[in-house]
């Protein structure tokens, strides 16, 4: 074989392989972008899977996506679960991740977020936008929290539902009893 042959072929490889390459990532980006709201698809990945603390809340949070839009940093919970819902719990957390952000980057995080439900029967993926607890009441159940965890608190509130009570990290400890409320 000739070098000129030779030369073709390494650049029909090379061509091949970048095309490849530019497949797989594509694939990547789809798969990241699969379920996103149309205001975030396109919109730069300021912060995934990282952790941020709020010294002044004591406050910890592990954020799954946070998007840069300009209006601000935008929250993506990511979760997977048989049924399409949102929870407060997911709420609660979204809020957290907010305080504890913007305390340690001083960047403006939007009071609105985004839950994106991935069904772990079809694999389907549904958004939901929540509105975003305040500090205030954040900072309530933090010290109710707090209050649970050393005994301070004397007639502990019930869990709406026996499932909440059920799997409860403190269920030993508090003493409440779920009661049907209808």
């Amino acid at each position: 074989m000739g070098d000129g042959v030779v030369a073709l072929i390494l650049l029909i490889a090379f061509v091949a392989s970048a095309i490849l390459y530019a497949r797989s990532r594509s694939s990547q980006i789809d798969d990241i972008e699969r379920g996103l709201p149309a205001e975030l698809r396109g919109a730069e990945i300021a912060y995934a899977e990282r952790t941020f603390r709020s010294h002044r809340h004591r406050l910890v949070a592990r954020l799954d996506r946070a998007y840069r839009t300009p209006a601000g940093v935008q929250l993506v919970e990511l979760k997977t679960r048989p049924r399409d819902a949102v929870y407060m719990s997911d709420v609660i957390e979204l809020s957290t991740q907010r305080i504890a952000l913007q305390d340690e980057t001083g960047e403006t995080v939007s009071d609105e977020a985004w839950v994106v439900v991935q069904n772990s029967r079809s694999g389907s993926r549904r958004p939901s936008k929540v509105r975003l607890l305040g500090l205030s009441e954040i900072a309530a159940m933090r010290e109710r929290y707090v209050a649970v965890v050393h005994g301070r608190v004397t007639r502990p509130a019930p869990a709406r539902t026996p499932s909440q009570c059920d799997h409860c990290a403190h269920k030993t400890r508090c003493g409440a009893k779920y009661q049907d409320r209808a």
